[in-house]
């Protein structure tokens, strides 16, 4: 059953950040007038959790209206930002208490000494793209350590061939958290389950555990697919979860054989489903191939 859902009800951003996934996507916003019976259908779905993306979700003008609607219906709602709309964060956290909506705030340059003190007060997350050219600055792992500070380092998805040079393998990626961890122990990974996805028998989450939600309903089972209309697997205010989650296109997701990656070194071999699909399908375009990042 779904645990949680990835929304997106902007792809608006004012930023162009070159690992983003949502370059070249255009979407009107999520209209308002749809959150109510938004939030109904995850509440009669038993979904628990919302997990708020972009762009620049504090660029959506109903913002509050749709996290006021999920927290009055027990959904734990989730929201990334890049931090750049400073008043309008203090605001929104100053309507919403600390218990009632959980704030990540996406650095991965030099951060504002304001939005600093913001994330100490509030005890907001950091997240940080990794990559071979943007490892996370030493001050701002001191800050995180000694203010208390969840740290995520995110890794970094690679959509156009020549991000694949600035990637690194997942073992690689890894190594590097077990490096920092030695004297930063709150640093906690962020990568596609498909490649430690625990006892499941499943290659991949994306449709089984999580689903992803476009600004017009339209239903995906990752974000990174979601330029690809053929692995469109309908929308939620036209078809029903049931339904949505009995496509054929999600046996690709739910089908493991064995992992197709042939990197037998890897200290992750035996415990790897291949990587992600839909990095295999962007490059590839076929689900029969490992991730590019490892090879």
């Amino acid at each position: 059953m779904i645990e949680y859902v990835q929304f997106f009800p902007t792809l608006r951003c004012n930023k162009s950040c070159a690992f983003c996934f949502s370059q070249g996507l255009f979407y009107h916003d999520f209209p308002e007038e749809r959150i109510g019976r938004f939030i109904a259908i995850l509440r009669e779905n038993k979904i628990n959790s919302l997990d708020i993306l972009g762009g620049e979700p504090f660029l959506y003008k109903s913002l509050n209206k749709l996290v006021k609607k999920a927290i009055e219906k027990d959904i734990e709602v989730t929201i990334s930002t890049n931090g750049t709309f400073i008043n309008e964060l203090k605001n929104f956290l100053k309507t919403f208490d600390k218990g009632s909506v959980k704030v990540g705030v996406s650095i991965n340059e030099s951060p504002a000494e304001d939005l600093l003190q913001i994330i100490k007060d509030c005890k907001l997350w950091i997240k940080s793209v990794i990559s071979k050219e943007s490892l996370p600055d030493v001050n701002l792992l001191e800050f995180a350590k000694t203010s208390g500070i969840k740290y995520y380092f995110i890794y970094m998805d690679a959509l156009k061939k020549r991000d694949l040079k600035n990637s690194m393998p997942f073992y690689e990626f890894m190594n590097k958290i077990k490096e920092y961890e030695i004297f930063f122990p709150q640093i906690k990974p962020v990568f596609c389950k498909a490649f430690i996805v625990g006892n499941s028998n499943y290659r991949c989450p994306a449709g089984t555990e999580k689903i992803t939600i476009m600004p017009d309903g339209s239903v995906y089972p990752c974000y990174l697919l979601a330029r690809f209309e053929e692995y469109k697997i309908g929308n939620i205010f036209k078809d029903s979860l049931s339904e949505i989650l009995s496509s054929p296109k999600l046996e690709i997701f739910k089908t493991y054989d064995g992992n197709i990656c042939h990197n037998k070194i890897c200290n992750y071999y035996e415990e790897c489903r291949g990587g992600c699909i839909a990095h295999s399908i962007i490059h590839y375009g076929t689900h029969r191939k490992p991730d590019p990042r490892c090879n």
